[in-house]
């Protein structure tokens, strides 16, 4: 008797934890919208950030507390986004590790291009949103594209874009970047393209 009810209990649990697994379905929306955005606010929204980089990239250096500030502001930019590492992109990290060092220089060799930059622009602003059965899966994304548009080859065919997602509060925050977000190779420096 009791064997055939441990028997009966392995049974029950392997057919209980099988009927667990994950079919591989993916959830699909049930309608998908894309809506063109007002180009005007999407530019406003990428000179936030934008503007302190191509500001600080006119620096050879900076203080310890310009770095701080520095960092700062581009993640109050940013909402807090942290895979950039800004840090590492913009300064030596052997130097701003190092708390003794007063004075930090900057990455010369990287180059981020920035609507202040000559042929760089936004080409586009558009928000897609996603429609689902279940009312709390609804997403709604806006993405701003920048291009550069020159004839440069090294830099033709490069674009950035910056996603943004609504928070509680129904306000517009950025949470990703897709493409490329700079340059580090031969031949590129911080001042490659000049100022508008």
């Amino acid at each position: 008797m009791r064997r055939s009810f441990f028997v009966f209990l392995i049974i029950f649990f392997t057919l209980t934890l099988c009927s667990c697994t994950n079919t591989g379905r993916q959830l699909e929306p049930l309608r998908t919208e894309t809506v063109d955005f007002d180009i005007n606010t999407a530019a406003q929204m990428v000179q936030k950030g934008e503007k302190i980089i191509a500001d600080i990239s006119l620096k050879d250096t900076v203080t310890r507390d310009e770095f701080n500030q520095f960092l700062a502001a581009l993640d109050e930019a940013y909402n807090g986004y942290e895979d950039a590492q800004w840090e590492y992109m913009f300064f030596y990290n052997e130097e701003f590790e190092d708390e003794q060092s007063a004075v930090l220089h900057l990455n010369k060799d990287m180059f981020y291009p920035t609507i202040y930059h000559k042929d760089v622009e936004i080409v586009s602003a558009q928000i897609k949103n996603e429609y689902y059965q279940d009312e709390s899966f609804n997403n709604s994304i806006l993405t701003i594209r920048e291009e550069y548009l020159g004839e440069d080859n090294k830099l033709k065919g490069w674009y950035r874009e910056c996603l943004y997602k609504k928070n509680d509060k129904d306000e517009w925050v950025f949470y990703a970047f897709g493409g490329q977000i700079n340059f580090g190779e031969e031949g590129i420096t911080s001042d490659y393209l000049g100022l508008k």
